[in-house]
């Protein structure tokens, strides 16, 4: 569940305050409130640090079912990533993989046409846990964002798994649909 509401600037931009993810198979409720910290099951998520070497990486690829050029795009991720990276998961819950690159058990997540309903609550606790999330452009995502790469709070402090991802993925033509 996420909870959006407009921003103070001019443009009155949409931005999730508050979101909250529960899986009830694992009894994992993960929460945050924007500028107020990341939680699990009321405790508080201390920031752990992902790879910063993407040979290091465990990425959770989407798996969009929704058109025939975005399924033809992920499975070309999968081809693309599978030797640059640890491991691969392909698991079709948006909120769920992004909460677990919020806890860094996955390094990254990258998926293809999603919904404001499909992220919303995994952005805040992204973001909250120290996480990056950024348009297949670069560019930092924002609740109306469809294509995103998913990173959790990288070693170096900066966007290096982010950025080889989006390297890989352009060079073998997975970011266009």
């Amino acid at each position: 569940i996420g909870v959006v509401s407009l921003d103070n600037s001019k443009e009155r931009r949409p931005v999730v305050v508050a979101g909250v993810i529960y899986n009830p198979i694992l009894d994992e409720m993960v929460s945050a409130v924007r500028s107020r910290g990341c939680y699990m099951n009321g405790e508080r998520l201390s920031p752990r640090l992902g790879p910063s070497d993407l040979k290091q990486a465990v990425i959770n690829v989407g798996f969009p079912v929704s058109s025939e050029s975005t399924l033809r795009a992920s499975s070309s991720a999968v081809a693309a990533l599978a030797t640059s990276v640890r491991g691969l998961r392909m698991i079709a819950s948006a909120s769920q993989v992004m909460s677990w690159v919020a806890q860094g058990k996955l390094s990254a997540y990258v998926s293809w046409d999603l919904n404001a309903w499909d992220v919303a609550a995994g952005m805040v606790i992204v973001e909250e846990s120290g996480g990056y999330i950024s348009n297949f452009d670069g560019t930092e995502a924002g609740i109306s964002s469809r294509d995103l790469i998913v990173t959790c709070n990288e070693a170096d402090g900066k966007t290096q798994i982010s950025q080889d991802i989006r390297m890989i993925l352009e060079e073998k033509g997975c970011l266009e649909y």
